[in-house]
C-alpha cells in the first residue's frame, strides 16, 4: 500500500512538471521595445524557461511555507533596535538558510513589507540563484518585485546575464514588462553591451522600435561613447534622441568636452535646445574658457539666446569671478561696462568676494566707488560676507561706521550670522552691546534664530536680557514662533509661565 501510494505521488508529480512544461511552450507576450531574436535563440530561451517551470511545480509544496525554525530566528534578528547590527545578522542568517531551504528563504522573503530590508534580501537571493538557474531567477523577481526599491534587482540580475550568455541576456528582456524593474534592465543590458563592443551596442540599441527601451538602451551606451569619443556622441544624442534623455546625454558629452575645449563646446551648447542641462553646460563652459580667455568668454555668453536670467546671471559671474583672480583691473572695468542689472549686480558680488580675500579695505573702497543702486549693494554684501569669516569683529565695526544706512542692518545681520559660526559667545555679547535699535534688531533676529535652533531655553533666555524693550520683545516673538513650529508643547509651556508675554501673530 505505501508503494503503491509512492508511486501514485510520483506520477502525479510527473504529470505536474510535464503539464506546466507543456503550457510554458506557449507563445509568451513580447513589448514591443525588444529587439527581434534570432530562432536559435528563441529555442533556448523556451528551453530554460520550460526547465525553470518544471523545476518551479516541482518545488512549489516547498515553498509555499517558511520553515518554523527560520520564521523563528528571522523573527529575532528583524527585532534587533541597532540597524548595522540587524543587517549583520539578515546578511548571515540569509547565507546560511539559502544553502539549505532556497525556496524557504524566497518564500521568508516574499512575507517582508516593502523596504530596503527586503530588497536587499530579494537581491541576494535571486543573484546566488541566478548563478545555477537564471530563468527561475527572473520568474521571481517578476514575480516578487513591488516597488521602485526593487530595480537593482534586474540591474544586477541583468548585467550577470551578460556575463552569463549576452545574447541570451537580451532576448530575455522581451519578458520583462513596463513596471519596476524595466528601465534598470533594459539599462544594465545596453552597459553590459557597451562595455564589450560598444559599436554592437550602438547598432543594437538604434535598431530597438521607438519607445523608452530604445531611449533607455541608446543614452546608457551613449555614457561609453562620451568617454571615448565625446563629440560623436553628442552628435549622436541629438539625432537619436529627444527630450530629457537627449537632454542628460548632451550634458553628459559636454562634459567631457570642456576641459579640454571649452570653446568647442561653447559652440556646440548655442545649438542645444533650452532645458536645465544647456543651463548648466553654459555655467560650465563659461568658467572653464574663463580661465584661458575670459574677454572671449564674457562675449560670447552676451550672444546666448534663450537662457533664462538667472542662467545667465551665473555664467556672466563666473566669468568675472574667474577674470578677478587674475587681472582685477581689467575684470572691474568689464563689469562696470555691463548694464545695470541682476547679471551685473550677481557678477559684482562674487568679484568683491575675489577682492576681499586678499585685501577687505581696498575691496571696501571699490565697492563703494560703484554707482549706487543693486551693483553696489551686492558688491558690499560680498565684501562684508568674506570679512566677516576672516575678522568678523572688524567687519562688523566697519559696519556699523561706514555703511549706508539703509543697508546697515541687512550687513550687519549678514556679518553676526557668520561670527555665530566663528564664536557665539562672542557675537551675542556684541549684538546685546549694541545701542542702535533697528540695527540690534537686524542681528539679534538672525541670531536669536540660530541659538533657538541649538538650545531654545537659552536662546530665549539671552533674548529676555536684550536693554531695548521693543527690540526684546520683536526677538523673543520672533524666537517664540520658531520655538512653537519645532516643539509647540516646550514652547508653549515656556509662554505659559510668562503671563506679560505676548506671542503676537
Amino acid at each position: 500500500m505505501n508503494r503503491r501510494w509512492l508511486t501514485a505521488a510520483a506520477l502525479a508529480l510527473l504529470l505536474a512538471g510535464l503539464l506546466v512544461v507543456a503550457l510554458s511552450f506557449r507563445a509568451p507576450s513580447r513589448d514591443s521595445s525588444a529587439a527581434s531574436v534570432p530562432p536559435a535563440t528563441t529555442a533556448r530561451v523556451d528551453s530554460a524557461r520550460a526547465a525553470s517551470a518544471a523545476t518551479t511545480a516541482a518545488s512549489s509544496a516547498a515553498s509555499a511555507r517558511v520553515p518554523s525554525a527560520l520564521a523563528e530566528e528571522l523573527a529575532r534578528v528583524l527585532a534587533i533596535a541597532n540597524p548595522d547590527e540587524r543587517f549583520r545578522q539578515l546578511d548571515a542568517l540569509w547565507r546560511q538558510w539559502f544553502a539549505r531551504d532556497r525556496d524557504g528563504v524566497i518564500a521568508a522573503i516574499a512575507g517582508l513589507p516593502p523596504g530596503s530590508e527586503r530588497a536587499q534580501a530579494l537581491l541576494f537571493a535571486l543573484l546566488e540563484l541566478a548563478s545555477t538557474d537564471p530563468d527561475r531567477a527572473l520568474d521571481l523577481a517578476l514575480q516578487h518585485a513591488r516597488s521602485a526599491q526593487d530595480a537593482d534587482v534586474f540591474s544586477a540580475l541583468f548585467d550577470l546575464f551578460a556575463q552569463q550568455d549576452p545574447v541570451l541576456a537580451r532576448a530575455r528582456l522581451a519578458r520583462v514588462p513596463p513596471g519596476p524593474g524595466y528601465e534598470a534592465a533594459w539599462r544594465a543590458s545596453a552597459d553590459a553591451f557597451a562595455r564589450t563592443d560598444l559599436a554592437g551596442a550602438l547598432r543594437w540599441a538604434k535598431e530597438l522600435p521607438q519607445g523608452p527601451a530604445r531611449s533607455f538602451a541608446i543614452e546608457t551606451a551613449l555614457y561609453s561613447l562620451a568617454a571615448q569619443d565625446p563629440y560623436a556622441a553628442f552628435e549622436t544624442a541629438f539625432t537619436e534622441l529627444s527630450a530629457e534623455a537627449r537632454d542628460r546625454s548632451l550634458y553628459q558629452a559636454l562634459m567631457q568636452i570642456i576641459p579640454h575645449d571649452p570653446a568647442g563646446a561653447a559652440s556646440l551648447i548655442v545649438g542645444m535646445p533650452a532645458s536645465p542641462s544647456r543651463e548648466l553646460a553654459v555655467a560650465a563652459a563659461s568658467r572653464a574658457w574663463a580661465a584661458d580667455a575670459p574677454d572671449r568668454a564674457l562675449a560670447w555668453v552676451a550672444t546666448l539666446t534663450g537662457e533664462s536670467s538667472a542662467s545667465a546671471a551665473i555664467a556672466v559671474a563666473n566669468v568675472l569671478e574667474i577674470w578677478a583672480m587674475t587681472d582685477a583691473v581689467r575684470a572691474q572695468a568689464a563689469l562696470v561696462a555691463l548694464p545695470e542689472g541682476e547679471q551685473r549686480a550677481a557678477a559684482a558680488e562674487r568679484m568683491a568676494v575675489v577682492l576681499a580675500r586678499e585685501s577687505p579695505m581696498q575691496a571696501l573702497e571699490w565697492a563703494v566707488s560703484l554707482p549706487d543702486g543693486l551693483t553696489q549693494d551686492r558688491a558690499l554684501a560680498g565684501v562684508v560676507t568674506m570679512w566677516a569669516r576672516q575678522d568678523a569683529a572688524a567687519a562688523a565695526a566697519w559696519t556699523m561706521a561706514s555703511a549706508p544706512g539703509p543697508e546697515r542692518g541687512a550687513l550687519l545681520a549678514e556679518v553676526v550670522s557668520n561670527w555665530a559660526l566663528q564664536d557665539v559667545t562672542a557675537a551675542q555679547r556684541y549684538v546685546g552691546g549694541l545701542t542702535d535699535a533697528a540695527a540690534q534688531t537686524s542681528a539679534a533676529m538672525v541670531l536669536v534664530s540660530t541659538l533657538v535652533r541649538g538650545n531654545p531655553t537659552a536662546a530665549m533666555a539671552w533674548a529676555e536680557n536684550l536693554a531695548n524693550a521693543t527690540v526684546r520683545n520683536d526677538v523673543l516673538r520672533a524666537a517664540y514662533r520658531e520655538w512653537l513650529a519645532d516643539d509647540p508643547v516646550a514652547a508653549r509651556a515656556w509662554a505659559a509661565a510668562r503671563p506679560g508675554f505676548a506671542p503676537g501673530k
